[in-house]
């Protein structure tokens, strides 16, 4: 006796189809026998099988059995495959049939219950897409597929039920699709969730306030205890509203790297520590790393300097990408990495250059050599570069900071600027001016008589490369969207400017 079922396997966010063969054989010493998977981890997966079956009330053919998952080699174990190959058993066992469309996914207990998945996030509209057919998973698993499609989901909470609905024929509630019950929610309490609170710093937060408006990579630089890490902590609860696609993305980054899924999802926020090796901060085939769990949100490089040049040269194909690929056991695996990046650095080693109140004990060399350890390539992904003085003169003329209360204005200025950017880009399939394509950007980037005179002087004095001229675009773009202005202006492109070519650094 034969018989197939389909199922998948996931691997890292990519779903890959599975064939499972069962064969029944009256002859021979009664076993299992399971081929197509590498290793010895299968042992474990039937004897947990054979008991379910026991606990459910149901019979396990005592006799040799051949289990086969095709392709070979793509798995090593069975945990998320028991139940489809339990279906299998069943099936040919007591010589029911199923649909050749019918998907099967998860795994099972002892007591015959299956076992609920995350992984099954990954199974979206665009896996769905074109698929017809049944598909069975356990019950209160993941599944965000809110299109109408032709393929019908079924939640199984046993084996029993699983039994009663193919062999008795009993009905089955179809689950057209899942409402997304989570929700994305900024970390804010009270005023301590924005800049206002911040003391002095008035050009860093409003370079902060363009970056995050428009998702645009930022370096600061400027003497050791200036604030720059308290401004990157607070950037993290500036972030304005995610869509559901966004709440999506960081649940699915967050089942990758093995965290649990909870119904209220806040901006992500990752501060690596200069020790980091570069496979904990891309990661691995196997595992993904820092710059996934940051996904949607925010990477922190602080002391950015520190950080090993091999460790920040790996960034640089991710921050074009926003995405991570590697192979994996010959199937390629995607990791998701749209981040925005904060950095913030010294402007030297001892951290003391343009301090006003203390003196810089590093020569000429030593400044060099500090400032090479993070070379031109990388500095070109940023496209903002502003210097935070910390100023305590500036601090001590705001009393009791800028307070606000009810709302922030300025959070309600990002917010704002956002929503006309993800209007604008919709059609591109995207949300922030930092995404916005070569072939777009002098459609979407309109600038005034005057605009145009200063960046071609622009181009011309500095000598900027395609790269820089395209950011200094997107950033003014962002400035201007933070304005409500339909065209950028010559003072938004210089603003833009001045955040590239860094003449704001002492």
């Amino acid at each position: 006796m034969y018989y197939k079922v389909r199922s998948f396997v996931i691997k890292g966010s990519t779903v890959v189809d599975l064939d499972i063969e069962v064969t029944i054989s009256s002859r021979g010493i009664p076993r299992v026998e399971v081929t197509g998977v590498k290793g010895g981890e299968c042992v474990k997966s039937i004897r947990k099988i054979r008991t379910a079956f026991s606990n459910s009330g149901l019979e396990f053919p005592n006799k040799k059995m051949n289990v086969n998952v095709y392709p070979a080699g793509l798995i090593s174990d069975l945990a998320d495959i028991e139940f489809p190959i339990s279906m299998s058993i069943l099936l040919v066992h007591s010589g029911s049939v199923s649909g050749t469309s019918d998907l099967f996914y998860g795994g099972v207990d002892s007591a015959g219950y299956l076992v609920p998945s995350v992984k099954t996030i990954f199974m979206d509209d665009g896996w769905a897409s074109g698929r017809i057919g049944r598909l069975f998973i356990p019950d209160k698993s993941y599944y965000f597929n809110e299109k109408k499609n032709d393929l019908n989901v079924y939640k199984l909470s046993s084996l029993g039920d699983a039994a009663k609905f193919f062999i008795k024929g009993n009905g089955m509630t179809l689950i057209e699709s899942q409402s997304l019950s989570h929700s994305y929610v900024p970390e804010i309490r009270g005023g301590a969730g924005c800049f206002c609170n911040v003391l002095g710093n008035a050009r860093a937060k409003r370079a902060l306030t363009i970056s995050i408006s428009g998702h645009h990579n930022i370096l600061m630089l400027g003497p050791s205890g200036t604030g720059k890490s308290l401004l990157a902590e607070k950037s993290a609860r500036m972030f304005p509203a995610g869509t559901t696609k966004d709440v999506v993305e960081i649940l699915k980054a967050g089942v990758l790297c093995g965290l649990p899924v909870e119904n209220v999802v806040t901006t992500p926020f990752r501060r690596p520590h200069i020790s980091v090796s570069e496979g904990s901060l891309i990661g691995s085939p196997r595992m993904p790393g820092e710059a996934t769990l940051g996904h949607k949100g925010i990477l922190f490089l602080d002391e950015m300097h520190l950080f090993r040049p091999k460790v920040l040269n790996s960034l640089k194909t991710v921050i074009d990408l926003k995405k991570i690929e590697f192979h994996n056991e010959g199937v390629p695996v995607s990791y998701p990495a749209d981040f925005l990046l904060i950095g913030a650095a010294n402007n030297c080693m001892c951290g003391l250059l343009g301090a006003e109140d203390r003196q810089c004990k590093c020569n000429g060399k030593d400044i060099n050599t500090y400032n090479m350890r993070m070379n031109a390539s990388l500095l070109e992904r940023f496209d903002i570069l502003t210097y935070v003085s910390g100023s305590s003169l500036e601090a001590s003329r705001l009393k009791n900071g800028e307070e606000c209360h009810a709302t922030c204005p300025v959070r309600e200025q990002i917010g704002k600027a956002v929503s006309i950017q993800r209007n604008r880009l919709a059609h591109l399939g995207i949300s922030y001016n930092s995404g916005i394509p070569y072939n777009s950007i002098n459609r979407i980037c309109n600038l005034e008589g005057d605009a145009s005179s200063l960046l071609e002087m622009t181009v011309s004095r500095y000598g900027l490369s395609t790269r820089a001229v395209h950011r200094i675009l997107a950033v003014s773009r962002t400035i201007a969207d933070l304005e409500n202005a339909s065209e950028i202006s010559a003072a938004h492109l210089a603003e833009a400017v001045q955040y590239r070519v860094k003449n704001d650094k002492p």
